[in-house]
């Protein structure tokens, strides 16, 4: 039986139909009028007219009856409503990729239903020969279900995989890195080999609220493979709108301070702040915040009156989305850890190794850091003081300087020095190790970093194999140091350019004073190496090892790793996670044995990397590896507890772990974002999946319209009635010969 999607046509037919029985019941004039010479003198008198009772081309009219009717059911688009099964030839299969975000922001209300939704509607796109694969990502992409898996299970038992899948996501805590997962998921659909037919289509189907504070720029940079296209599903919240906190430290007031962030599509302004104790309990009345959409605002905490239990977090109570409402907030004051410099001190001359090294320091909110210049304006230089426990050295030095810095190491300080010269290497040869050439590097088109030792604490951060890979930093200029055989072990080569020599040294004094000793600069004369993502976790890295704190507190976000036993300065070390678990040494060792991920959180075992850091290294050292298991991501926000006996007795540190800000800002990119950073539209389309779902009506008249596309049964009704039309144009004109003959 068919069905009509659009009736309407039908109808009108119907009507039309009659059209050709009216004409042909008609009576029609004579033509042509035959005068006769025996009536010429009679008076003409008009003819009479009488309705035809008869019709006289009876095929003639059916014909054109009947190509009405079948053109307007063209028009009409009948169906039948049956079910279609897809096409399964082998040369039309599919190889689709699912790529679902799994970051901070999918904790919103109504988020993981419409994922859930939009993982059914793909999978019930497919046919039993496509090849399927699903991925989750937030900092970085872990499969759930590989192809191979897919292929090997029978069509029938396919349910169950996407079944398990869906109970199995659930959005971790960490940040958006939407670009690399996209990019990387491209390029392994592209590279598998026989997971698509000839004729099949290579897909990315990416579901995510594309919400503004994922990070993309990587898309700009990257290469999108031309033979994959990309599907991009928006999922919505049951509800707009998201305000976030954050903890913006004051380290020269002692004051603490958070900030509210309102996300850009938020329609609630006013929001109200409560401030907790240590135990969760409400302290004093809700503090009133008013911030306008896509705004932040700044909120000293009310300082502490004797008798009143100390602040420990701040919570907003009125907000639909709270997975980012809550920050726990230190316990104790920490005052500006103050580093010497001893060089250029223009903080503006882009020129020289300060500039960068300034806005290093000025981003790390976490840990206030203050820059103290050694050399004055008038060139007069001035003696490393006395709380100063790391300086860096980028220009010659003079002998008194010197001096100034000897005595840093043996008081047991970290002394850097990036050279930039060999004539700033000759100033600072007393420093270095004895008997030690230094000579200019001859550097054809640039020279690379390619053997680093990670198992350093210098350079822990990047012990990762994600993150391990050097090579991308250009040197365009080095000072080449030849090391004394009998100085082997006084000094330790961290890193080694691609030629062989060293890039990175250091030489320990008995003191427990290390210097660190960088062949090039990472101004933009010698290097790139400022401009990389590798810089600032190096610089945060060796004002940590240089200022290591016995209590106080550390501020992360989730998802970053930390070495426990750098951190405590003890090899006997306790952490213990907000939800009570605690981790020792001996729990680290058991879970590296079994080649279990170190994760303290039940809601996510991804390894993270560090945030805005995306190169992924192919190849890991057995040192890369060994100092990665000594590594523990820092997965749900809370206040962390780590505890440590070193030397001076117990240390405790309080590490503030928080959504990282960037999720807050929860409005939705423009839906031509992917264009306008460079995708073209045939590659990347974009569809919105709506928060309520359409209605049976709606639902009834997508299916009709799915199953009269794939039948087209209306090209078949339009050809009947254009062949009916040529038949009818024929029978017309062999009648009106005929008429002609006889009337002749």
């Amino acid at each position: 039986m068919f069905e009509l999607l659009y009736a309407g046509f039908a109808v009108a037919g119907g009507l039309l139909a009659g059209v050709p029985i009216a004409l042909h019941m008609l009576r029609r004039t004579p033509a042509v009028r035959m005068p006769f010479s025996v009536v010429r003198f009679l008076t003409p008198t008009l003819p009479k007219t009488t309705k035809r009772s008869t019709i006289e081309h009876w095929p003639l009219m059916l014909l054109r009856i009947l190509a009405v009717i079948l053109i307007a059911l063209a028009f009409a688009r009948p169906f039948q409503r049956v079910t279609i099964a897809k096409a399964t030839e082998s040369g039309t299969a599919d190889r689709v990729a699912l790529l679902i975000d799994a970051s901070a922001s999918m904790r919103r209300d109504g988020l993981r239903e419409a994922v859930i939704a939009e993982i059914q509607k793909v999978v019930a796109e497919l046919n039993e020969e496509d090849t399927l694969s699903l991925a989750v990502f937030s900092e970085n992409a872990r499969t759930l279900l590989s192809s191979s898996e897919w292929k090997q299970t029978e069509p029938a038992s396919r349910a169950a995989l996407i079944e398990r899948v869906t109970n199995a996501y659930e959005p971790d805590w960490l940040a958006t890195n939407t670009a690399t997962a996209m990019l990387e998921a491209a390029d392994e659909v592209a590279r598998e080999q026989g997971t698509a037919g000839p004729e099949g289509e290579r897909r990315v189907v990416l579901i995510t609220d594309f919400q503004e504070g994922s990070d993309l720029d990587a898309v700009r940079s990257g290469t999108w493979p031309d033979s994959v296209k990309l599907d991009l599903r928006i999922v919505q919240p049951t509800a707009s709108g998201n305000a976030g906190l954050s903890l913006a430290e004051d380290g020269r007031t002692g004051r603490i301070r958070v900030r509210v962030t309102n996300s850009g599509d938020a329609t609630m302004t006013s929001y109200s702040l409560s401030i907790f104790d240590i135990a969760g309990n409400p302290i004093g009345k809700p503090i009133t915040a008013e911030v306008g959409g896509g705004q932040r605002k700044t909120i000293t905490m009310p300082e502490v009156t004797e008798g009143q239990p100390l602040i420990a977090g701040v919570e907003i109570l009125n907000d639909a989305h709270p997975f980012d409402n809550v920050v726990d907030l230190p316990l104790e004051e920490v005052g500006v850890v103050q580093i010497a410099h001893a060089g250029p001190i223009d903080p503006n001359n882009a020129d020289t190794m300060r500039y960068y090294l300034q806005r290093v320091l000025d981003g790390n909110e976490t840990s206030p850091v203050e820059m103290v210049d050694l050399v004055g304006v008038d060139g007069i230089a001035l003696p490393v003081p006395d709380n100063v426990r790391l300086a860096i050295a980028t220009d010659t030095v003079s002998e008194g300087l010197i001096t100034s810095l000897n005595g840093l190491l043996d008081r047991g300080g970290i002394v850097m020095i990036a050279l930039k010269s060999t004539d700033m290497a000759t100033s600072l040869k007393s420093l270095m190790p004895e008997n030690t050439g230094i000579e200019e590097a001859s550097v054809t088109d640039y020279a690379m970093l390619g053997q680093l030792d990670f198992s350093n604490s210098l350079l822990t951060p990047f012990a990762d194999a994600r993150f391990a890979d050097f090579s991308s930093i250009r040197f365009w200029h080095f000072r080449k140091l030849t090391l004394d055989p009998n100085q082997a072990q006084a000094v330790r080569v961290l890193a080694k350019f691609d030629s062989g020599a060293p890039a990175i040294l250091e030489s320990s004094r008995p003191s427990g004073g290390r210097l660190f000793i960088l062949t090039a600069g990472w101004h933009p004369e010698d290097s790139q190496w400022a401009l990389s993502t590798r810089f600032p976790p190096m610089i945060h890295r060796l004002v940590q090892l240089a200022n290591p704190r016995k209590s106080g507190h550390l501020l992360f976000e989730a998802g970053q790793r930390i070495s426990p036993a750098d951190l405590s300065g003890s090899e006997k070390w306790t952490l213990t996670a907000p939800d009570g678990t605690v981790q020792t040494p001996s729990t680290l060792a058991a879970k590296a044995s079994t080649s279990q991920p170190i994760n303290l959180s039940a809601e996510s075992s991804a390894e993270t990397t560090t945030p805005g850091d995306s190169t992924k290294a192919t190849e890991a050292s057995p040192a890369s590896a060994a100092s990665d298991s000594q590594m523990i991501s820092l997965s749900t926000p809370g206040r962390w507890t780590l505890t440590g006996e070193t030397a001076e007795g117990p240390k405790s540190v309080s590490l503030l772990v928080t959504v990282a800000a960037s999720e807050s800002r929860t409005e939705p990119f423009p839906a031509g974002q992917l264009q306008a950073l460079g995708m073209s539209s045939d590659v990347a389309t974009v569809k919105t999946a709506e928060a309520e779902q359409p209605s049976a009506a709606e639902t009834a008249q997508l299916d009709s319209t799915e199953l009269e596309s794939q039948q087209k049964f209306w090209r078949w009704f339009l050809l009947a009635g254009l062949i009916l039309l040529a038949i009818e144009s024929i029978v017309a004109a062999t009648i009106e010969r005929r008429r002609r003959l006889i009337e002749s």
